[in-house]
């Protein structure tokens, strides 16, 4: 905690010099640090060329060796700003946070594992609405409680083939996760912040991670353009959460595109018969 409250004061005043005080997440708080964290480990590995493979060292006018030192300190810094906003809005789940995503992670896996089987049933269309629903909760306790209670719902009406399918499943968790559930929904209600002292611990940690994208927008920027021949070193610095999330987006635009489109004009239909032609001469009937 040491090391991480001298990078909070190292980039507290840079980031204050950032206009826009807006939360600039377009993706889950967790999802965006492992990028940035992604990002510095990219430039440390791609710092020195390789054979005929360059390396970002040509460019440290603009992207400075201490790129990756100086990108994992300011993660290092949202890291503790997000501490200290949650400290004062949602203090229920710094002290039960952890636990409830290890739970929410335990049964989802143990619930993909049950019905990756290739047979369509119900449950699979839940856990596919479960999943999409809870993709964009964050490290708030209301979404964790409501995750808990979703994921708990489902394996307990698949608790018995849960344990046939993994032996070593434990249904405790399935109590366990309720029970965490109702702790979370009742310290929310009890606590209720300051609106001053949170108003400002929000801007700042939103300053801190305009401050973390901009570093890793720069890195991508950069590898864009030095290993531009080299799509496949490219893409191990661009979001793969992004890419997943366009790839869906294009999948449901295409289902509903070829749900309203008319069966007559679908590729490969039937056109209906022509009318036959009427004889040489013989009047229209």
């Amino acid at each position: 905690m040491a090391k991480k409250g001298k990078d909070y004061d190292r980039w507290v005043k840079a980031a204050a010099e950032q206009a826009r005080t807006d939360n600039p997440l377009s993706l889950p708080y967790d999802v965006a640090v492992r990028e940035a964290v992604a990002a510095a480990a990219f430039v440390k590995k791609y710092w020195e060329p390789d054979g005929e493979r360059p390396g970002l060292k040509r460019v440290k006018s603009r992207l400075p060796a201490s790129s990756s030192e100086e990108l994992l300190s300011i993660v290092h810094a949202v890291q503790e700003a997000q501490t200290r906003l949650l400290l004062i809005i949602d203090p229920a789940v710094t002290d039960l946070g952890e636990r409830a995503r290890f739970l929410v992670d335990e049964l989802e896996s143990a619930l993909e594992f049950l019905l990756d089987d290739d047979v369509d049933e119900p449950a699979d269309a839940q856990l596919a609405r479960l999943k999409e629903f809870h993709a964009q909760d964050g490290q708030r306790s209301s979404a964790l409680s409501q995750a808990l209670r979703d994921y708990a719902e489902l394996a307990e009406s698949l608790e018995d083939r849960l344990v046939e399918a993994d032996e070593e499943f434990d249904v405790r968790l399935i109590a366990e996760a309720r029970k965490l559930a109702e702790d979370l929904q009742r310290r929310t209600l009890e606590a209720i912040p300051e609106r001053a002292t949170s108003a400002a611990a929000t801007t700042i940690r939103n300053q801190l991670l305009h401050l973390m994208l901009e570093r890793v927008g720069a890195i991508r920027k950069t590898a864009a353009h030095v290993f531009r021949r080299h799509p496949e070193i490219v893409r191990e610095v661009t979001s793969a959460y992004e890419r997943r999330r366009r790839a869906a987006s294009r999948r449901e635009k295409a289902r509903k595109a070829a749900e309203s489109t008319p069966v007559e004009n679908r590729q490969g239909a039937v056109p209906p018969p022509a009318a036959p032609a009427s004889p040489a001469g013989a009047p229209p009937s």
